[in-house]
This record gives structure tokens, C-alpha cells and sequence, in this order.
């Protein structure tokens, strides 16, 4: 293999030779060999592939060995990998169901026989198939927050995945006496929000330790989907936890409470690591809910959960219900914003200006958001439309391919009447450009640049965020009179705000609504008081 994985990668550096060392591999398969390397040597070398970014061709690969291998247990591995790589490259799989459902009958054979280690592999690639961002980010609906019933349909036929979700040795809650004076935060690569908010706690006087678990070389490994199955499942089955790095037991031992920032997979660690005691809080955001990771947390050693919207609350307490059946307090407390410095005058032409933020993303629908523009514009061509962020999209879907393209050419169409900014570091000052913002999204949390708009004093239209309709949508935290059901709908909103969207009524109310509810300074007490009080 190592001849094979080297000649090979030299061949990838060249774009034009990736059909030939696809070809090369096909021949190197007709050579006779046992099940365990054809698997090992199949992976290596699609991974070859992937790390420059040709998932097509790893699958590819994955392919050839799966037609290959003759035993079950090698074609059902190849498989898996074989359906994850078509994932990476955008294509849903058309035997995804029958990939997890054999994935899934290993997971059991092997754990009836005994073995943890294999059986967990399975039941990981099971999952990494089913909440690959490509199922849940895309232009096509979310089957698990369509339907988590049927979502989960195959897994509630499995042995092992009843074992993975046991709690048989739920971690003692342990009293708090008075407000934290020493608080550990723990993430996972994102600070976005984890430094803002340690800042203000020291300058309350709070003694703040902030560890990045992605940046922690003898922590990370244990971090990645397989481990954390593996730990999770041993723990479902006997109560075993994996114990608590030597390197972090002092900092672990000086909190008086630890705040896990984003409901990923540092919070499933930390729910299963042996050696913890202090009381642990964590927060949730829209992303964790489509990932494995809150259905992988032991929650009977979580105190408090933080959500920041309902729908966000709603679709974790029905996809990993054991955060209720372990009475783990929840709360839902919004994002850090500091709405109050948005507060700007307009400048000429806000009042017929529409602005989408981040809008490469084709979970932000910005076709609907040309939709709305059209309808404005039979009435006045006056009208149009900022799009901020960048003008790459960030989806991998090959639907979301098709999306972008007949996106593109509909700007083009627009000419002057579509405008994409690029991205900005001063969000109020370009915001002194927009009337009326727009959140035309499948999918949402808070949406962070929606209030910022709001706070600005643009008018909101909120479209009714299709993916979580069902589970109480954007009314269920904001003022109704701001979501709507159609394009159409949105243009009559704003061609109703008089006597011109940012100067209207309507406009105000919103802007007084997010700086009295929404603005930091506001929701700050309820944040500590959930953190730190006893």
C-alpha cells in the first residue's frame, strides 16, 4: 500500500491525471488480497483524494473496492465510507437508507458478540451518514426536522443504539451555595462568543479559564464522532467514563462551574469524563441540532442548558429527549448582541433599499429574497437589494450547484438593481444604507443580523422559516406582524410601512422591541443569572 498510496499521490497533484489514477486503481484491485487490506488500502487512498478536495473521486475509489469485497463485513465498511464521501461531494446517496440499515445490523452482530469497539464504528458511520450538514444545510428539506419520527425509524430497530443512549450511573448533581466566583469555559474551536463574554466576566470580577479542547493535542483525538460513540457507548452499557486528562485536572478541580460553549462534541466529552464535579452549564445554537452531539450527551451531568430561541429548545427535547427525562434545567436566553450601537441615521435611498446578510448560503434562501424584490419592483424599479457577504457560495450539495448558478444569472438579469457588498467589520454603518431587512432563511436561530437590522430601524420581514414551521417558527420569539408566509406577503408589508419603511410606524415599534428585549445590556442579567447564580 505504501508504494501505491505515494506513486499516487503524485499523480493527484495534477488535476488532469485524476482519471488515470482512478484507472490505476481499478487494476490494482484485480490483485488478490484479504478483506482487512482492501478496506485499510481503499481508505487510505480515498482519503488521498479527499484531502484536496476530489470527493468525487474518493467515492469513486470507495466504489471499486465495495464491488470488490466479498465479505459482508468489508462491503458494509466500504459502503459506509463509500456513501460519506458522495455526501462530501454533494450527491445524497440513492441507498443511503440500505447504507444505515446494514450499518446498523453490524453495529448489532458485534455487540452481541462482545465487541464494543467495532460495533461503535458502525453505529458512527450510521450517524455521520444520516446528520451529514448535506441532509440538513441544503435546499432540501431537513428529514430530521421534518420528520425525526421516521428519521429515526432505523435506529430504534438497534440493540446498540438503545445501549449508546442508557445513563446507568447518572453523575451526582452537586449543590451550589453562592454566585461563581471561578467559572472554566470549555469549547471546541469557535470562540466567537467565548471571548466577549470572558471579558465581561473578569471585568465583573468573575476569574475566568478558557480551554479550546481543538487546540489540546491529547484531548482532540478523543473528540472526533468515533471516540465519542465508543466512550458513550461503554458508558450505556456499564457505566464506565473515560477519565479526565492528568494535563487538565488542576483546572478542573479550580472551577466552581464549567460553561461548555456550543451543545458539540466538547459538551458530549464532558458529559461522559470521569473526574468532573463541578455543576456544568452548556449552550445551545441552531447548528447543534442537526449533529449527533446532544443525542450523545450523558445529560443527567448537565445542571442548565441554555438555548438561544425556543425553536432551538423545541427540536433538542424531541430529537434527545433524555435532556428531559434527566431534569436538566433549561433556558432560553438569546445570543450577545450589542444592538444599541446599530442605532444610526439613514442615509438617502434607505428607504427603498433591501438587505439580506450572509447570503452565500443557500440555507438563507436568497432567491426568495429576489422574489420579494420583483414584486417590488412592478410597482416601482426604484427598488433594490443589497446582498452582504461573500460572493463564493459555501455549500457543497449538488443541488445547491444548480441553486447557485440560476441564482447567479438572475442577478445578472437585475443588473444595477442587485448589489453584493462583500463583507464588512462596521455593520452599523452599512446598515445606514438599508430600510427594510429581509430573513428569508429555511432555518434559523436567532439570526443575529436580522436584530442588528431591526435595531437599526429597517423594517423586518421575516419569511416563515420552512424548517422549523413545525416546531413553532420565528413567532414563537418575535413580534408575529413581522413573519410572513410568501414573497408576496413581504412585499405588501413593506409597501404598507408609510410613509416609507424606515420612517414608518412599524419600522419604530420593531426597533423599540429589540432594544428593550434583545440588546445585550437587557438580556445580560438573565444570561449571569442562569451561569453563575446558585
Amino acid at each position: 500500500m505504501g508504494i501505491v498510496g505515494s506513486a499516487l499521490d503524485r499523480v493527484l497533484r495534477l488535476r488532469a491525471a485524476r482519471s488515470a489514477g482512478r484507472a490505476a486503481w481499478r487494476v490494482h484491485l484485480l490483485v488478490p488480497t484479504r478483506a482487512d487490506v482492501l478496506v485499510d488500502s481503499s481508505r487510505q487512498v480515498a482519503q488521498l483524494y479527499a484531502d484536496r478536495g476530489h470527493h468525487e473521486d474518493a467515492a469513486a475509489v470507495l466504489r471499486s473496492a465495495e464491488a470488490q469485497a466479498k465479505g459482508a463485513e468489508a462491503r458494509i465498511e466500504l459502503a459506509t465510507a463509500r456513501a460519506l464521501a458522495e455526501l462530501e461531494a454533494g450527491v445524497v446517496p440513492e441507498d443511503l437508507d440500505r447504507v444505515v440499515e446494514d450499518a446498523l445490523t453490524e453495529a448489532d452482530r458485534y455487540l452481541d458478540g462482545g465487541e464494543v469497539g467495532p460495533s461503535a464504528a458502525r453505529l458512527a458511520g450510521a450517524l455521520a451518514v444520516c446528520y451529514h450538514p448535506a441532509r440538513h444545510f441544503g435546499t432540501a428539506p431537513s428529514p430530521l426536522l421534518s420528520d425525526h419520527r421516521t428519521f429515526f425509524e432505523p435506529f430504534e430497530r438497534s440493540s446498540a443504539f438503545e445501549a449508546l443512549l442508557e445513563d446507568p450511573r447518572p453523575r451526582p448533581r452537586p449543590h451550589r451555595e453562592a454566585r461563581t466566583e471561578r467559572l472554566l469555559v470549555l469549547g471546541y474551536d469557535n470562540r466567537h462568543f467565548i471571548e466577549p463574554l470572558a471579558a465581561e466576566l473578569r471585568a465583573a470580577g468573575v476569574e475566568v479559564r478558557v480551554l479550546d479542547l481543538a487546540a489540546d493535542a491529547g484531548v482532540r483525538p478523543l473528540l472526533s464522532l468515533r471516540a465519542l460513540v465508543e466512550a458513550r457507548l461503554r458508558y450505556g452499557l456499564d457505566g464506565t467514563r473515560p477519565p479526565l486528562p492528568e494535563h487538565l485536572a488542576e483546572d478542573v478541580a479550580w472551577a466552581e462551574v464549567i460553561f461548555v460553549e456550543w451543545g458539540h462534541r466538547a459538551q458530549v466529552w464532558a458529559s461522559l469524563v470521569r473526574g468532573i464535579e463541578a455543576p456544568m452549564v452548556t449552550r445551545l445554537h441552531r447548528y447543534e441540532v442537526a449533529t449527533p452531539m446532544p443525542l450523545l450527551t450523558v445529560w443527567s451531568s448537565v445542571e442548565r442548558a441554555v438555548f438561544v430561541a425556543p425553536t432551538i429548545r423545541a427540536v433538542v427535547e424531541a430529537t434527545a429527549p433524555a435532556i428531559t427525562r434527566a431534569g436538566t434545567e433549561v433556558h432560553v436566553v438569546p445570543n450577545r448582541l450589542e444592538l444599541a450601537r446599530c442605532e444610526r441615521e439613514k442615509l438617502p435611498g434607505a428607504e427603498y433599499t433591501l438587505a439580506l446578510v450572509g447570503w452565500n448560503k443557500a440555507v438563507k434562501d436568497p432567491a426568495w429574497a429576489l422574489d420579494v424584490l420583483a414584486a417590488l419592483r412592478v410597482t416601482d424599479d426604484r427598488w433594490r437589494l443589497l446582498l452582504v457577504g461573500e460572493q463564493k457560495p459555501a455549500d457543497s450539495l449538488e443541488e445547491s450547484f444548480e441553486y447557485h448558478e440560476d441564482l447567479t444569472r438572475r442577478i445578472v438579469k437585475l443588473r444595477d438593481a442587485v448589489e453584493v457588498t462583500g463583507f464588512t467589520d462596521d455593520v452599523p454603518a452599512l446598515l445606514q444604507q438599508v430600510g427594510v431587512i429581509l430573513s428569508t432563511s429555511r432555518f434559523e436561530g436567532t439570526h443575529e443580523a436580522l436584530l442588528e437590522g431591526v435595531a437599526s430601524g429597517a423594517l423586518p420581514v421575516v419569511r416563515n422559516w420552512p424548517a422549523l414551521r413545525s416546531w413553532g417558527g420565528p413567532a414563537s420569539f418575535y413580534p408575529p406582524e413581522w413573519v410572513v408566509d410568501s414573497p408576496q406577503a413581504a412585499a405588501a408589508r413593506i409597501l404598507a410601512a408609510k410613509p416609507s419603511p424606515p420612517t414608518s410606524s412599524a419600522a419604530r415599534s420593531a426597533q423599540r422591541w429589540v432594544l428593550e428585549t434583545m440588546d445585550w445590556d437587557v438580556v445580560r442579567p438573565t444570561f449571569d443569572a442562569v451561569l453563575l447564580d446558585p
